[in-house]
């Protein structure tokens, strides 16, 4: 008997069965050279203050949709024109958040924290509180 790998192993994108891929260093200079207009919205979002966050939510709401094809683009290796007119907008989530897990991410990101030494935390904040003040 075949073993054709489980639900964590391949996700379908429209009538294409994909596997969820293993991020390498390739893969994930690729994701982090195209994520940063994500990273920039989050930062947004946070910075507007609450009363103006729904109006801000929908403005972004199509280019977070359109960030999310572009991502599962990148990481499955299928055309956007394909995933834009047969991949439903649950499957790339779910292919997005099957990589995140298959490379257990959040671990990864802990362990990263870990690797930086305080001093370089406490600096980082330190200007993370600066532009706070700036903004306000």
């Amino acid at each position: 008997m075949f073993n054709l790998g489980s639900k964590k192993d391949y996700v379908t994108l429209g009538s294409k069965r994909v596997t969820v891929p293993k991020l390498t260093r390739n893969r994930l200079k690729k994701l982090t050279d195209h994520i940063g207009s994500i990273g920039d919205y989050l930062i947004k979002l946070f910075l507007t203050p609450e009363s103006d966050r729904a109006v801000f939510i929908v403005a972004a709401a199509d280019v977070s949709i359109d960030e999310i094809y572009e991502l599962t683009s990148l990481l499955s290796d299928l055309p956007i024109d394909y995933l834009d007119e047969h991949a439903a907008f649950g499957e790339c989530t779910e292919f997005l958040r099957l990589t995140w897990e298959k490379n257990d991410m959040n671990e990864a990101l802990k362990n990263l924290n870990g690797l930086i030494p305080p001093v370089a935390q406490q600096f980082i904040q330190s200007i993370v509180k600066r532009m706070d003040r700036a903004d306000v």
